[in-house]
């Protein structure tokens, strides 16, 4: 839907072109015409073309920033887990520790 306007935008300026080129050559009306006619087709077919390419190779960019963005996410969430993990076997073998420790002084 972005990118609607552009072949319209390149039909017309290369419609301008060839008006000033015909009238500076100084073409009769019915060859400038004519003239007119093909390059306002053939512009308008590039331009629905270039539309398309640019459509897609945006799509194809938007797709790989979230692929990208998903890839970050689940790397944190891979270290936040990491992490909560590394967290509960050191609170684990703190509280080994303490149990050792009361259990070597009940046992004096």
């Amino acid at each position: 839907m972005k990118y609607r306007y552009i072949p319209a935008f390149v039909m017309l300026l290369a419609g301008l072109v060839c008006c000033i080129l015909s009238v500076v050559q100084g073409w009769p009306v019915m060859t400038s015409l004519v003239a007119l006619v093909i390059v306002l087709l053939v512009f308008y077919i590039i331009g629905q073309i270039a539309a398309q390419v640019i459509g897609r190779v945006h799509a194809e960019h938007m797709e790989a920033v979230e692929a990208e963005k998903r890839r970050r996410e689940a790397e944190e969430q891979r270290r936040q887990e990491e992490e909560q993990r590394k967290q509960e076997e050191d609170a684990q073998q703190d509280e080994n520790e303490q149990e050792d420790e009361s259990g070597e002084e009940q046992s004096e």
